[in-house]
C-alpha cells in the first residue's frame, strides 16, 4: 500500500468529558462495568461526601485496571493495577466534596494471570477511604465508541495539568490518500479517532508510540480527527509518519 505523510497539525480542546456525559445509575453500592451491560471503555463513579473522611482510597478490592481520581474536577492521584501494593492515593475529603472515580477497562487476560478466572472490570466490592465505605453513587457508562458529536460545544475548556479527560479536535487536508502511521508527539494516555473511526489507544510508555491508519479510512480534502487526553499536559499536537516508531518510556504516574 501507498503511505503518505501528514504534516503535523494542531488540535484544540472542544470537550470536557466531566461535561459531556450520559445519564447516570443511582445505586447505594457501586458495581462493576458487566452489571451495567458494559464490556469495553470507561466508567465513572461519582459520589458526594456527606461527612470528611481522610485516609488511603481503596476502589474496591484492587485497581480494575486503572483508575484517575478527582475531587471537585481536579486529579488527586492515579492508581493502577500495575503497580501492585505501590498502588496508594491518600484523601483528605471534606463536606460537599465531590470525588470521581474514573476506571479504564485495560483489557481482559486469559491466560498466566492469578485473576484470570476474575476479569470484572471497574470498581468491585465498596470504595473505602481511610477504612469508611462510600455510598450513593452515581455511576456512569463511557463505552466510547464514537466520540461526542463535533457540533457540541460546551464553552471554556479549562486545560491546566490536573484537569479532568479532555476531547480534541482537529482536521487535516490530505490531496491523496494512503496508509500512515499517526503520532502524538508528548501525549500522555488516550484514544484516537479519525473520521469517526477508533484507531486504538495511545499511552507514553510504548512500545508503540504510533498508530496504524488505514487509507481506506481517509479522503482526500478534510479529515476530522479527535483525541481524548486523559492526562492533560499542554501537548496539542499530532502528525502521519510513513515509518511506525516504536519505544519505551516510563509511566509518569508510577509510584
Amino acid at each position: 500500500n501507498i503511505l503518505v505523510d501528514v504534516p503535523s497539525f494542531t488540535l484544540t480542546p472542544s470537550i470536557a468529558m466531566f461535561d459531556a456525559l450520559p445519564a447516570p445509575v443511582h445505586l447505594k453500592y457501586p458495581v462493576n462495568m458487566e452489571a451495567l451491560q458494559q464490556s469495553y471503555g470507561f466508567i465513572l463513579y461519582r459520589t458526594n461526601i456527606t461527612t470528611a473522611v481522610n485516609g488511603s482510597l481503596q476502589p474496591g478490592d484492587y485497581p480494575r485496571d486503572r483508575v484517575l481520581v478527582y475531587i471537585n474536577g481536579e486529579r488527586a492521584g492515579v492508581m493502577d493495577y500495575s503497580y501492585g501494593n505501590r498502588s496508594v492515593v491518600t484523601l483528605s475529603l471534606k463536606e460537599c466534596d465531590i470525588l470521581d472515580l474514573l476506571v479504564e477497562n485495560m483489557g481482559r487476560i486469559c491466560f498466566g494471570c492469578p485473576t484470570i478466572f476474575d476479569q470484572r472490570k471497574g470498581v468491585v466490592g465498596n470504595v473505602t477511604v481511610g477504612g469508611i465505605v462510600l455510598v450513593d453513587w452515581e455511576i456512569y457508562s463511557l463505552p466510547l465508541n464514537e466520540p461526542p458529536s463535533s457540533e457540541s460545544n460546551y464553552g471554556l475548556v479549562s486545560t491546566n495539568t490536573s484537569s479532568p479527560p479532555i476531547f480534541y479536535t482537529a482536521s487535516f487536508s490530505l490531496r491523496s490518500v494512503g496508509d500512515t502511521f499517526f503520532e502524538l508527539p508528548g501525549w500522555i494516555k488516550g484514544i484516537v479517532w479519525v473520521n469517526g473511526i477508533n484507531l486504538g489507544r495511545y499511552w507514553i510508555v510504548g512500545p508503540q508510540q504510533s498508530l496504524y491508519m488505514p487509507g481506506c479510512y481517509l479522503k482526500t480534502g478534510a479529515n476530522e480527527v479527535t483525541v481524548l487526553a486523559l492526562e492533560v499536559n499542554g501537548a496539542n499536537t499530532a502528525r502521519g509518519v510513513s515509518n511506525r516508531t516504536w519505544g519505551n518510556k516510563p509511566d509518569p504516574d508510577a509510584p
